[in-house]
């Protein structure tokens, strides 16, 4: 009896193990328009605190992200030292850099060769930065994601990527860090501490909303949940937000994995049609390539007092 009581026991430990195993989620951080995205005026001691923060968020909740670099940011007159070092901190931090261009040129209204040439001028100093510290410089994050107006385009671009070493960082969550960075902007420059404080909290209630609505495209597409893979920028926002941001994604199950882990799963290798002008979640655009019905095809419209006061500051 003993002995079948010890067999039950260890069969219900390994299934509960088993279940929780199952229900593990996990999400890679990636952060583009490093060093800093504002839109108000910033110097670099601005880009240089946004960076700090970021990064000290990170490690805390030991979260190996990748920052996408638009090397046109740092070319400021007398301060291009100051700009190296900031992307050199990245490094020193155990995370890695990316390309994001030069210009933050899209593939809608620019060509592609001026896209080519982009790619090319944006990693003069990330190259000899990462290859000085023994790291990699593996990714591209296409500027506003776009892919190519056609098949054609996104194929051409694609093997031109491919030819260099690069690997195209796709992306599956996205919360309007955009919209909310914005108004966020404005408020600071106008040091109105206790409507930014709104903000943050709009905001980490619609990163939850939208997470949510990610992971239903998930399941509904894999009939599960795969490695998410999310979307942020370099904003003053997000580096106060950070912390509480990856703190809400742990308390919502999630672990914090690479972008190389999280690509080996086999989701990542669904084809995808080119983006034209748009460039939503990649659940949207393996939908679309299935093709598949989804009753979401991504977050929804932020409707808070954020999204109302960025009617007034963010309109133009």
């Amino acid at each position: 009896m003993a002995h079948r009581a010890i067999t039950s026991l260890l069969l219900l430990i390994a299934l509960l193990v088993c279940g929780t195993a199952q229900a593990a989620k996990s999400i890679a951080i990636t952060i583009d328009d490093v060093p800093i995205s504002s839109k108000t005026p910033y110097s670099v001691s601005d880009a240089a605190s946004v960076n700090s923060k970021l990064l000290a968020a990170l490690q805390k909740h030991h979260a190996t992200a990748v920052g996408f670099v638009n090397e046109d940011r740092l070319l400021v007159r007398g301060q291009v030292d100051a700009g190296i070092d900031l992307l050199d901190q990245w490094l020193i931090a155990g995370m890695e850099l990316g390309n994001h261009n030069f210009g933050h040129v899209g593939l809608w209204k620019s060509t592609l060769q001026e896209n080519q040439d982009a790619v090319v001028k944006g990693e003069t100093i990330t190259r000899w930065l990462t290859a000085t510290r023994g790291k990699p410089l593996r990714y591209y994050r296409h500027p506003f994601t776009q892919t190519g107006r056609n098949a054609e385009e996104k194929q051409a671009f694609e093997d031109f990527l491919s030819a260099r070493g690069y690997t195209v960082a796709p992306f599956t969550i996205e919360h309007d860090d955009y919209l909310y960075a914005c108004v966020y902007d404005k408020l600071t420059l106008n040091q109105d501490e206790e409507r930014t404080s709104a903000v943050i909290e709009n905001y980490l209630a619609h990163l939850e909303v939208s997470v949510r609505v990610y992971e239903s495209m998930s399941d509904q597409l894999f009939g599960r949940q795969i490695p998410q893979i999310l979307l942020i920028h370099a904003t003053r926002l997000n580096a106060d937000a950070l912390d509480a941001m990856l703190m809400k994604l742990e308390d919502m199950g999630y672990r914090f994995v690479s972008l190389e882990t999280a690509l080996l799963d086999a989701a990542y290798q669904t084809p995808t049609k080119e983006s034209r002008q748009f460039g939503p979640s990649w659940l949207a655009r393996w939908a679309r390539a299935m093709p598949k019905k989804l009753t979401v095809y991504g977050q929804p419209d932020p409707k808070d007092a954020t999204a109302d006061m960025a009617l007034k500051l963010c309109a133009n």
